[in-house]
């Protein structure tokens, strides 16, 4: 039944839920230190514990013991303008409401000093995630409602210095992911006379994949890092049900057994990308240090998705067709007195997705990032971190036609975002 067709093309998008902070569905997010810098330098910097992260080569630097936690608020501004039009008619309904959810984004770090040599690290991140929520009378309510993904990563990392110039780390991750999505399935009739059913998914999954990073010093003041972080390809599994009035079932048998047919266990296979990423950090003096990042990401992957039922319903098969991208930041430091420290960057983040396939669930832009922070010593180990980033993508189209009963949306996106970062970090 076309109608419920939709319900299996809403489920292949797991992966596809915005916004979200950095392109796609990353959440680049982790360390008010990074975000200060709106993450220049982040494979070079390695001068706290959140190298065994964004590099564990960089623990080498770390002669002492170190924890950081960092907690970041995202809170995005987001509106749509337009229509959704099935068969020629307009669908009726509202503009969905601010669709963009606040998150929040928790980051912990620590690095074990072995030995001056041998350096032990443990993170935990959320590197992919998003919330959206169109409101229940949304005009593209039959592509989709509601789209949550919480993605969280324990890494594990040990780091050796060869020499002392170059030193190499990295280290297994496991991946842990959740995730909820609904949409409003298109009855025809029945809809306009009973109400919309409504198909709803959760599932979950668990991953595996590595890090492993090299940083090389050419002197006390400059250094380069390298990191290769693996893609996590985990098959989803979850139960998928659609609800609807009973009074359908009354008036339609035969809607009702086509809608229970669709409820049951339903599983997909999805690919979080790998990446590359460059960096390099330069002291300039006591007081002005300068930094850069350009990292690679491999969103090809996500090319075409296959939902498979558990009840063996013939599979579904969506072509996605996202690009690789590219990510770009510059960044400084500079330090006040002794105590204070003070950061600001900018960076530019490339959308995988274009005007050609921007869909509701993915209305996905180019990002220009625009941070600044402060780090503050409170005492000679302990220190405190301020970060704020703004996220600006403008106005961007839809044209998207999902399939013949959830219609045709043409309309704008237009989101920002702006995050908050706190952080601590306690040497010992």
């Amino acid at each position: 039944m076309n109608a419920v067709s939709g319900f299996a093309v809403f489920l292949m998008l797991v992966v596809s839920v915005q916004p979200a902070v950095a392109a796609g569905v990353a959440l680049r997010e982790g360390s008010a230190d990074w975000t200060a810098n709106a993450f220049a330098g982040e494979a070079a910097k390695a001068y706290d514990a959140s190298t065994a992260y964004s590099n564990p080569a960089g623990m080498t630097r770390l002669n002492w013991n170190e924890a950081d936690l960092s907690s970041t608020v995202v809170l995005p501004s987001s509106q749509f303008s337009g229509v959704n039009t099935i068969g020629g008619q307009v669908t009726p309904g509202n503009l969905g409401g601010p669709y963009a959810q606040p998150l929040l984004i928790p980051g912990g770090f620590a690095v074990w000093n072995a030995s001056p040599d041998l350096k032990f690290g443990l993170s935990v991140t959320v590197p992919f995630g998003a919330r959206i929520a169109y409101s229940p009378g949304f005009v593209g309510r039959y592509q989709s409602l509601v789209s949550s993904l919480t993605d969280v990563r324990i890494s594990l990392a040990a780091a050796y210095r060869i020499n002392e110039h170059l030193s190499i780390g990295g280290g297994p991750v496991i991946d842990i992911l959740s995730t909820r999505l609904t949409q409003a399935v298109n009855l025809g009739p029945l809809s306009s006379a009973f109400g919309d059913a409504m198909a709803d998914f959760r599932g979950s999954s668990v991953g595996a994949g590595f890090t492993i990073g090299a940083l090389y010093e050419f002197d006390d003041s400059f250094r380069a890092g390298l990191v290769y972080r693996s893609r996590v390809q985990p098959t989803i599994s979850g139960t998928q049900s659609v609800g609807f009035s009973p009074a359908i079932g009354v008036v339609s048998p035969a809607t009702a057994a086509t809608l229970a047919a669709r409820t049951g266990s339903a599983s997909t296979r999805l690919s979080l990308p790998d990446s590359v990423s460059l960096g390099f950090y330069k002291q300039i003096d006591e007081q002005w240090a300068v930094m850069a990042d350009l990292q690679w990401i491999d969103w090809s992957l996500v090319s075409t998705l296959s939902i498979i039922p558990a009840n063996h319903t013939p599979a579904t098969v969506l072509p996605e067709n996202w690009r690789n991208t590219w990510f770009g930041s510059i960044g400084a430091n500079f330090r006040v007195t002794e105590r204070l420290l003070l950061q600001a960057g900018v960076g530019y983040d490339l959308s995988p997705v274009t005007n050609s396939n921007r869909t509701t669930r993915i209305p996905d832009a180019n990002r220009l990032l625009l941070g600044g922070g402060v780090t503050y010593n409170l005492l000679t180990n302990v220190s405190v971190q301020l970060a704020v980033l703004e996220v600006l993508s403008g106005t961007v189209k839809i044209d998207n036609s999902a399939s013949p009963t959830a219609g045709v949306i043409r309309g704008s996106y237009d989101t920002e975002v702006t995050t908050v970062a706190l952080g601590m970090t306690a040497r010992f």
